[in-house]
């Protein structure tokens, strides 16, 4: 890969047209800067997506004084055939702005975008390079995590999804996407498999389960959490549950996951199936969000329950995080085979969607580099 100026690249066989090079002059490129063509035209394609939504549009509708564009470090390795992209902006009343979008190029999975006003944009690029990419944005913790009830729904995208992905999930939902059918809770994998906490009293632990029986629990005599209802409509929808800004990076999600199986976590001595602290939702949300929290323990009263509410309210969401991940660090079980077992379902699951562009294409649209512009006085999204 070569790095040239931007004049170069435009005299160069028309990699750069002359409209595209005023427009990368306005956003502070300068005709003598030398850039990567790839990092050229994703700018490109950041002031064109920047330009079509309206959530940007409406909130950086003045003058921008400074713009790092980068691709976030939580993007290797990512769970499917796109890329993010992030702009650090600061604005004409120097407010600093995050933005984060990932296109999604499959005709049922939605885009994800986030702008979010932050005090100090270091400190959230930083952040979104870590561990904790939700960091960068919030450090509210709400109990539920359900849209309507708590700050995070501002996080999350939560569908109800068609009757049709029960038949074919890699339409519909991405891998570690939280799953919910009935009131029952899992991890999904990819290539129709998901990662749960099985089973009534003592509970049958945690393990790998087809999407097929995690969509009809009748063809599982002891199939959901004993909050679950086995009287359930055969009928019922299943709910995506899918961070918008991821809240642990991937491989620490796939380790839990993995981990968890391996030791039998539910069924295990130390970790047993208790529908007050620690049943399916719990488990769910703990591998993927990073707390132990769950709506349906509200409807279990004792002095543990509140004492545990308690803790979760005075925690920032980075205490939680951290705290319920050296939980799950701790299962000392050899989790190979369940890791590599829920990293072949990862990619086989982009073998089962329809895509817009090649995956080669896909692959280019992210920044090698990270810039930083200076916006002529005249820039704005519009």
């Amino acid at each position: 890969m070569t790095k040239k100026t931007l004049q170069d690249w435009y005299n160069n066989n028309n990699n750069i047209t002359y409209s595209e090079k005023e427009r990368l002059n306005k956003i502070g490129v300068s005709n003598y800067d030398y850039h990567y063509l790839i990092d050229l035209q994703q700018i490109l394609r950041c002031e064109n997506w920047a330009k079509n939504n309206s959530e940007i549009r409406n909130k950086l509708d003045g003058r921008i004084r400074k713009i790092v564009f980068f691709t976030p470090n939580f993007n290797d390795s990512k769970p499917d055939a796109s890329n993010y992209s992030c702009a650090m902006v600061i604005d004409g009343s120097n407010d600093d702005w995050v933005i984060v979008y990932r296109p999604s190029y499959v005709a049922n999975i939605g885009d994800d975008l986030i702008i979010k006003r932050v005090s100090d944009s270091y400190e959230a690029e930083r952040k979104l390079n870590g561990d904790y990419p939700i960091t960068a944005v919030t450090e509210m913790f709400s109990d539920s995590l359900i849209p309507g009830l708590g700050n995070d729904d501002l996080y999350l995208q939560r569908e109800l999804l068609p009757y049709n992905a029960i038949n074919n999930p890699d339409k519909y939902i991405l891998p570690l996407d939280i799953v919910k059918r009935d009131i029952h809770f899992g991890v999904y994998l990819g290539n129709g498999w998901v990662a749960h906490l099985t089973g009534k009293g003592v509970g049958e632990g945690t393990r790998f389960d087809t999407w097929y029986k995690f969509c009809n629990p009748s063809s599982s005599s002891n199939f959901f959490s004993s909050s679950s209802s086995s009287s359930s409509s055969s009928k019922a929808y299943p709910i995506r549950c899918h961070p918008i800004v991821p809240f642990k990076r991937k491989e620490k999600i796939i380790r839990h996951i993995a981990k968890a199986i391996s030791h039998n976590y539910g069924r295990c001595f130390c970790h047993l199936y208790n529908p007050a602290i620690n049943n399916c939702e719990h488990f769910a949300k703990r591998c993927v969000f990073g707390h132990n929290s769950s709506s349906q323990a509200r409807n279990f009263s004792g002095p543990f329950t509140f004492q545990l509410e308690a803790i979760s309210n005075i925690s920032s969401l980075t205490q939680r995080i951290e705290s319920d991940g050296r939980n799950l660090d701790s299962l000392n079980y050899n989790y190979s085979y369940e890791k590599g077992r829920i990293e072949q379902y990862i990619r086989e699951a982009e073998n089962n969607r329809s895509y817009t562009r090649s995956k080669d294409q896909i692959e280019e649209e992210k920044f090698e580099e990270r810039i930083v512009v200076y916006p002529k006085d005249w820039c704005r999204v519009s």
